[in-house]
């Protein structure tokens, strides 16, 4: 469909065919979906025209309709906040989309929802209740976006279901024609970056989002953050793997881990904001959003940036060299080693890392439950028995264990990764983060090591060890389909080599 096509089909108020078919009969059976984030927006200028005479359209279509009460035409800062809504709708469900064609968005238009949504530090202060509601009803109006869910109140006030929305084919066709793609979305400059929660509301589960005022910290963190982000923008990262490669790689981790497949990665999401928790500025502050931050480990090798190879280095053990070199003693370069006694492999490695890690953020030790993937099988002891085993082993931090004094050392650890990162930033270079490693141009392996070193001595006056695993880079497995000789689609990319090309066309037009 043209980007005319798709304007007509909003002034005629056609509905194309529902892509997903009839509505689920077991409406909240399937969890595939998220919540709405209208944080969205695109430089791309054939995108935003489109977007803007997408507005203009589903507004005279309002005006000629006898069932919607408006009369004139709205104008000014009101019809820039409708726009601006229209834009959010529409790209925010395109993004969902492109990471999976069957994840849904639960969209609020209730009043305290949209009340929520469109103010405070948090929300989308470009937005307006009436507009956005407006907005919704017009798309749906105009077929460009269907409601796949519908809304469900819990009487007992447990839980409860917002409507939730899919894009149309009309709507995608039409925003794919105007350019939109991975490359060519990105997240508002204005939305808030440090993120500041509270306790853990024992009903819900859940640690709320706490408003704050003019804080010098926060103030700073958010400045270095910009620069942050600057840097991560002017580069493209993505995975040497067709689509279809990186669907068979999550189902067959999902396999091996006992769990549901994870959704692609969601490629557009190229940025970072920062999380502190429990009201307190000393807690926490790591760094999140970014897609290679939750992307499974056995993918991040297939990591390229770029479109070239990179490398990945961490610290070796962070939160227990942090707690040595505080004590005043001699890091070793393994500090979990002397845990890892029953197969020895890096499997038993990991689950000696993650309970050693859980028993410092946990307030109690008796509280800790099973760490993910624990395994009887490759420590040799039950639960309970390991978490002893654990502590018996570390004598020497025998009063942090049950303390909570893990989300200090996160403070610490994400303070170290901001270090790195604005030095790289200043030498303009990437360097991606994820918490205690950082993914690079596979030729900046040295710089890095130096980097993190340097920043680990400058914080606790020694220098912490190191490890890396070096990216696979574009040797891509086979997908047993016939190499096409046709010239036109070669100077046509597809999967990453496209998504670059159209970042790299992006960036040239914006």
């Amino acid at each position: 469909m043209s980007q005319e096509t798709g304007n007509k089909l909003a002034l005629s108020g056609e509905k194309p065919s529902n892509r997903t078919g009839e509505r689920k009969t077991d409406r909240y059976a399937d969890e595939n979906a998220r919540p709405f984030d209208p944080q969205w927006e695109t430089a791309l200028p054939s995108l935003k025209d489109y977007l803007t005479g997408l507005a203009g359209s589903l507004q005279e279509a309002e005006i000629a309709s006898p069932d919607v009460k408006r009369e004139r035409r709205r104008k000014g800062p009101t019809l820039q906040k409708y726009r601006d809504a229209v834009q959010a709708i529409a790209l925010d469900l395109f993004r969902a989309h492109l990471s999976d064609m069957r994840l849904e968005v639960g969209i609020g238009t209730g009043t305290s929802a949209l009340q929520k949504m469109c103010s405070g530090r948090y929300g989308a202060a470009f937005l307006s209740k009436r507009t956005f509601f407006d907005a919704m009803q017009a798309l749906q109006a105009a077929g460009m976006i269907v409601e796949t869910t519908s809304y469900w109140h819990d009487p007992t006030g447990q839980e409860g279901h917002v409507s939730r929305y899919q894009a149309t084919p009309g709507l995608l066709e039409a925003l794919r024609s105007a350019g939109a793609s991975h490359a060519t979305l990105r997240r508002r400059e204005g939305a808030e970056g440090i993120i500041l929660k509270g306790k853990k509301n024992k009903k819900t589960g859940k640690k709320p989002m706490v408003a704050y005022g003019d804080v010098a910290f926060a103030n700073k963190a958010r400045d270095n953050l910009h620069v942050i982000n600057q840097m991560l923008s002017d580069h493209w990262a993505d995975l040497a793997l067709s689509d279809r490669e990186v669907r068979r790689k999550l189902h067959e981790i999902a396999f091996f881990r006992g769990r549901t497949p994870a959704h692609p990665p969601d490629l557009t999401a190229r940025i970072v904001y920062r999380v502190f928790n429990n009201n307190d500025w000393e807690q926490g502050g790591r760094f999140n959003g970014a897609w290679w931050i939750g992307c499974p480990s056995p993918l991040r090798p297939y990591i390229l940036i770029d479109g070239k190879r990179t490398v990945e280095v961490d610290y070796s053990g962070l939160h227990a060299a942090m707690l040595f070199a505080e004590a005043g003693e001699n890091i070793p370069a393994d500090p979990y080693a002397k845990c890892v006694v029953h197969t020895g492999g890096p499997d038993e490695r990991k689950l000696v890392k993650l309970t050693f890690n859980a028993l410092l953020n946990a307030e109690r030790v008796e509280q800790i439950g099973k760490v993910k993937g624990y395994s009887k099988d490759l420590t040799g002891r039950d639960w309970d028995d390991f978490k002893r085993f654990i502590v018996r082993s570390f004598p020497e931090f025998k009063q942090h264990f049950g303390s909570g004094v893990g989300l200090r050392l996160q403070r610490k650890d994400s303070d170290l990764a901001e270090t790195v990162m604005l030095r790289f930033a200043a030498m303009g270079y990437a360097c991606l983060p994820v918490h205690d490693s950082f993914i690079v141009h596979h030729g900046m392996q040295d710089v890095l090591t130096d980097t993190m070193k340097a920043a680990f001595a400058d914080m606790f006056g020694v220098v912490g060890e190191t490890d890396f695993d070096m990216g696979l880079g574009e040797a891509v497995e086979g997908t047993g389909e016939p190499i096409d000789a046709n010239i036109e689609k070669s100077l046509s990319p597809t999967g990453y080599h496209g998504r670059l090309q159209a970042f790299h066309e992006m960036r040239e037009q914006a």
